[in-house]
C-alpha cells in the first residue's frame, strides 16, 4: 500500500525536509510539515502518485490496483497482489473537495488523517490543547470521502477527533496501525473508549507486530519469541475489548512475519476462522463496505 511519507519528496525523490534551510536535528517532523506549507503539496503528491502508478503499470501480471470492491475478488482470482493507494495527511487537498475527488478518480482509496501536527479539518495525536474535535471543514471532507469510496484511517488522530470522526462518518473507519493504550502508554495508542466506538460502527483496529526486522535484506529465519508474545498479548487484549470482528494485524510491519503471527494465534487458542478474520478478513469486510461497488 502506498501511504504517506512519499508525499514529502521532490521530483528527484529527495526528501524535502533535508533540503530545507530551517531544518534542525530533533525537529524533523515539524519542519517537514512546514516545508509542505511552503511548497506545493498537491504537486508533490501528484508526482509521487505518478511514480506509484508507474510501478503498478510495470508489473501488470503481478499486481492489481484496487479501485472497487470487485477488484478485491478479481485480484484473488487472477493470483495477483491487490494494491491499495493511500496517503497520509490532508495538506494536499486543503479546503478543496474537488481536489479530493480528482485524486479519487486517480485511484486514491485510503487517507490517514493527521500526521504529527494540526490540520485544517482535524488534529493529530500530539495536539492536546485544542479539544481535538473536527472543524466544519473536517465534517464536510469526511462526507466527501464517504461519497468517493475512500477509507478513512484514524491512526494519527487524537482521541476526541477519532471519536468525532467515528460518529460523523457514515461508513466504517479503521485505525490501521495502533497498539492498545492499556498496554502501550503513548499518545498514538488507542484507548479502550476509541476501540469500543470503532467496532460499534463496524471498524477495525490494526495492531502492528512489534517484531524487529533482520539487518539489511536478510530474510526472516525466525522471530524473537518475546516480540511475538507481545503481538499475541496485544491481539488478545483487543479481542477482549472489541471482539474478533474489530481486530486486525496493522500496517507498518514486514508481511514476512505473518506466518509466525498466524501460527502464534492458533497456538494460543484462536480458531482458524478467528485467525482468518484477524489476519485480513476483517479488513476485507470493511473495504467491501467502503469502496465503490
Amino acid at each position: 500500500m502506498c501511504k504517506g511519507g512519499a508525499a514529502y519528496y521532490d521530483e528527484n525523490y529527495k526528501p524535502l525536509w533535508r533540503q530545507e534551510s530551517e531544518w534542525r536535528p530533533g525537529r524533523g517532523s515539524e519542519d517537514m510539515f512546514l516545508s509542505l506549507a511552503i511548497k506545493n503539496p498537491t504537486q508533490l503528491v501528484l508526482g509521487v502518485l505518478d511514480r506509484f502508478l508507474l510501478n503498478v503499470e510495470a508489473y501488470p501480471e503481478q499486481v492489481l490496483l484496487v479501485r472497487t470492491a470487485r477488484d478485491l475478488d478479481a485480484a484473488r482470482e487472477a493470483g495477483k497482489v491487490a494494491v491499495l493507494m493511500g496517503a497520509n495527511r490532508s495538506d494536499w487537498f486543503g479546503d478543496g473537495p474537488g481536489i479530493l475527488r480528482m485524486f479519487a478518480r486517480l485511484g486514491l482509496r485510503m487517507i490517514t488523517l493527521g500526521q504529527a501536527t494540526r490540520e485544517l479539518g482535524w488534529d493529530a495525536s500530539n495536539e492536546t490543547r485544542s479539544g481535538g474535535r473536527m472543524t466544519e471543514l473536517g465534517v464536510r471532507m469526511i462526507a466527501e470521502m464517504n461519497a468517493a469510496g475512500i477509507l478513512i484511517d484514524l491512526a494519527h488522530s487524537n482521541d476526541p477527533c477519532a471519536l468525532d470522526i467515528i460518529e460523523v462518518s457514515t461508513k466504517p473507519v479503521v485505525d490501521s496501525h495502533s497498539h492498545p493504550r492499556a498496554l502501550v502508554d503513548e499518545p498514538r495508542a488507542a484507548p479502550d473508549e476509541v476501540m469500543r466506538a470503532l467496532v460499534k460502527r463496524g471498524g477495525v483496529l490494526g495492531i502492528p507486530p512489534p517484531i524487529t526486522r533482520p539487518p539489511g535484506d536478510v530474510p526472516y529465519q525466525a522471530v524473537a519469541s518475546e516480540q511475538l508474545e507481545q503481538t499475541l498479548v496485544q491481539v488478545r487484549y483487543a479481542v477482549d475489548v472489541m471482539g474478533v470482528e474489530g481486530v486486525g494485524i496493522g500496517t507498518h510491519f514486514n508481511s514476512a512475519v505473518l506466518p509466525w503471527v498466524v501460527e502464534g494465534l492458533l497456538d494460543v487458542g484462536f480458531t482458524e476462522e478467528e485467525t482468518s478474520k484477524i489476519c485480513g478478513g476483517n479488513y476485507l469486510r470493511v473495504l467491501r463496505e467502503v469502496l465503490p461497488a
